[in-house]
């Protein structure tokens, strides 16, 4: 897999507020369903929420930038923190909301309704049996296997891109999807996702803005 280029996170301090997509700390707005309806996502909450996202980097960044556009402060645990080197600053004009650490490695980081906040990791398990109020996490797999299960069992809420028939074949196990789901899963296309929340799906074709292309390229 290729992995993104740092230098697409370079931007400028006024960036987060040209974001006119984030609505507040109770959610980020994604797109719309089926039906036409806005879809939002509500990460920050008055009680810990729990993410599962199966994607190859487009859509994490968005996320984050997105999370830090309504004013939350991202601690971001990953193996290749030379990616994420600036990426805070780039965009914020301070250092002092983006945190970046290496995976598993304890980081403090309070949340309130002022300021929430995001603990990402990259490609490893993510678990938090302390996460509190206004915090929430989310855990980013480059591809739908078995090594999801505990974050997928965790999971308030489970996002999915297109996937292929070999992680169709572990969805088919692990989430025991049906046909139709399954047809929808393999044909997603490059602007849309998949949402699975308390045995519900719902599909979304995203919206993102002129900053967001610019930043990271059109959606894949």
């Amino acid at each position: 897999m290729r992995r993104p280029n740092g230098l697409e996170f370079e931007g400028a301090a006024q960036t987060v507020g040209s974001i006119a997509l984030a609505s507040n700390p109770a959610g980020l707005i994604l797109g719309h369903d089926q039906n036409g309806m806005p879809v939002t996502l509500q990460p920050f909450r008055a009680e810990p929420t729990r993410i599962l996202l199966v994607d190859q980097g487009w859509l994490e960044r968005v996320l984050v930038l997105r999370a830090l556009a309504v004013g939350a402060r991202v601690v971001m645990q990953t193996p290749d923190a030379q990616l994420w080197a600036n990426f805070g600053e780039s965009v914020t004009g301070t250092r002092e909301r983006f945190h970046v650490a290496p995976p598993y490695q304890s980081v403090t980081a309070p949340g309130s309704v002022s300021q929430p906040t995001l603990f990402v990791a990259e490609r490893h398990p993510l678990d938090l049996p302390a996460l509190g109020p206004w915090q929430a996490q989310l855990t980013v797999a480059a591809w739908f296997g078995e090594y999801v299960a505990q974050s997928l069992q965790n999971a308030d809420l489970v996002i999915l891109r297109r996937l292929s028939a070999r992680e169709m074949a572990a969805a088919a196990a692990l989430m025991h999807v049906d046909a139709m789901q399954a047809a929808a899963l393999q044909a997603t296309p490059s602007d849309g996702l998949v949402m699975y929340q308390s045995g519900a799906w719902r599909y979304v074709r995203l919206v993102s803005t002129a900053v967001e292309q610019r930043l990271f390229g059109a959606p894949r």
